[in-house]
This record gives structure tokens, sequence and C-alpha cells, in this order.
């Protein structure tokens, strides 16, 4: 069931659902239903859901964070022919995984005739959204309740920990788009690298770091999440339901060693997120054969080296595809 959980705006129960019946307002006390408290944090409740991280306040100013990083270190809020796709007719667009709700706000501000549907497995983004924006409780694994072909844009952005079967999504995905329509996906991969013109030998010149993302790795793996971000574009190619994919891939600086003033400053906010992702993995890895020294090692190991080495670079992977 999709669940509405805006106040200023009506159910949407146009033609574009074939379901707007089971759409229905979220109330104030049926908000801690879609929460669990866990090791101190809290979690999502869905019980299918794989996501392993909290959905707490500090989760969400992580997100918050890594929203305007990408957004400085793309330039725009979005990848590929999205204003010729959105131009024209009242278009809809869907955030797939929508957090707290960023992108489907600065994308309503920028483009108010569309209409922008952002879905999420918890209620955590704003409740006072923009006229054009609605946001609903949805498991993105599970089926959608709109008919075929009625979405012009699905923008997917760092879902990967969500979904374990990114092909079955894509055919989803395909039946909501219409011939024409635009397809976004972008992921920060799970692991970091040395930007051009320095040391390329991650294991030798930042082993810790290196460790760090081999163990969250294999136990992310084992929860049927497997690293992703560079697959997509085959996943599109090999579904035959959208034209060839466009790639382009962006580095992410950690820390202040960027020459540039922008890239310097989004540099410090990745850094500060970083160690903020990997205390949210903690309560993850206490669920591992790990104990607790062996994890504040590696987590303590991790941040030393992603403060102290200079060069480190995240990778953004970006792919579109029109829908054939």
């Amino acid at each position: 069931m999709a669940i509405d959980y805006t106040d200023n705006m009506p159910h949407d129960e146009d033609e574009a659902s074939d379901a707007s019946s089971d759409v229905t307002e979220l109330e104030a006390n049926d908000f801690p239903d879609h929460f669990s408290e866990r090791d101190g944090r809290l979690f999502h409740s869905h019980g299918s859901s794989p996501y392993p991280l909290p959905v707490d306040a500090h989760e969400q100013g992580r997100l918050n964070n890594l929203h305007k990083i990408l957004h400085n270190t793309v330039e725009f809020h979005y990848v590929g022919p999205v204003a010729e796709v959105l131009e024209g007719r009242q278009k809809r667009a869907l955030d797939l995984g929508t957090g707290t709700g960023n992108w489907p706000m600065d994308m309503a501000r920028a483009f108010p005739n569309v209409k922008i549907y952002g879905v999420d497995i918890v209620p955590i983004a704003t409740r006072q959204p923009e006229p054009n924006v609605q946001f609903e409780i949805h498991d993105i694994t599970q089926r959608f309740r709109w008919r075929d072909g009625v979405m012009d844009f699905i923008h997917a952005r760092n879902i990967d920990l969500a979904v374990t079967n990114y092909p079955a999504l894509l055919q989803e995905v395909a039946r909501l788009l219409r011939p024409g329509g635009l397809f976004f996906s972008g992921e920060i991969g799970r692991s970091i690298e040395f930007a051009p013109n320095f040391p390329s030998d991650l294991a030798h010149q930042a082993p810790r770091a290196w460790y760090f993302y081999d163990r969250i790795n294999h136990f992310l793996t084992l929860r049927h999440l497997n690293p992703i971000a560079d697959r997509i574009p085959h996943f599109i190619q090999h579904s035959q339901q959208f034209t060839v994919p466009i790639i382009q891939t962006f580095h992410i600086p950690i820390g202040d060693w960027h020459q540039d003033p922008v890239m310097k400053r989004v540099g410090r906010k990745y850094l500060a997120g970083l160690k903020v992702f990997a205390e949210n993995l903690k309560p993850m890895l206490r669920e591992t054969d790990m104990t607790r020294h062996d994890i504040d090692a590696l987590v303590s190991g991790f941040v030393q080296e992603i403060e102290n080495v200079r060069g480190l670079v995240g990778v953004y992977h970006t792919a579109w595809a029109r829908k054939l």
C-alpha cells in the first residue's frame, strides 16, 4: 500500500494511478509503526527491506550533506536531457529511495509544472513539501501503484543498499516510463580511490581504508547487497528496454587537498560524511562475528587514514538512458 504523508496537498487520485483507493494519509500517531529501535539507534521496521543503515537524525544529516556534495560536484541536480524531457505538458517524475526528500524539493522549485513523487520505506522527508511534490511510503523492490507508461523521468540515486535485484527493479522502471522517458542512475561506489597524479595502490598507501571497504563489502554481500555502482550500465543495456546508456563518472575529493576552493569545501564535507557513514555501519557490524573492539579498530583505522592520506576520492557513477 502506498501511503501519502503530506499535509498540504490532496491525495493523488488522478488517471495515472491504478490503486488510488489505496493511497491514504499517514496520521501522526502512525509514524512510530515505521521505525524500530536497536542498539540505541532508529531503523526502519520494514521486514523485507535489506537496508542496513539507521534512519535517525544522525543519518538524516548525512543524507542532507550528501545531497549538497553531489550538487556541488555535478553542478546540477541532474545529469542528462532532463530539462528536455520535462518541458511541455505537465509531466511526472519519480524519485526512488527519496530519503529526506531534498532532491524532489529542489527539482520542484526548478520545474514547478512537474508533479514529482518521492518514495521511501520510512517517512523522513519534510511534511511541508512544495505544492507539486508528493511523498509516499513504498518499498522500491515491490510493484508500484501507477499504471504503465505514466512517468516521464525516474531518478534513482544511492539506492544500492536498498535493492538486491537491480535488473528486476529496471523492469518495473521500464513499465512505468513512457516511450522516450528518461531513467537516471547515480551511485557512489563502495570503495575509494586515488585521484589522478596520486599514488594508485590503495592497499599499500591506505591499507586500513582498503581493509574497511573489504570488510564492509563482504558483510553487505552476505545480505545480497552486492557492489553494483559500475555495473548498472550493463544492467540497463542487458534489459533491452532502453537506449544505450550514457555513462559519466565524477571524483569527489576526501579532505581539503583539492586546489579548487569549491572542491576543497566539498572534500571537507565528504570527509565528515564518510566518518558518519562509518559510524552508522557499526550496528550492522555488531550483527556479525566481529567483536566490538575489532569494529572500533576497523572504523578508527579507516577514519585516521581518510583524515591523513591526501589524494583520496569517492567515485560517483552516473548513467542515463531513454525508454525504447
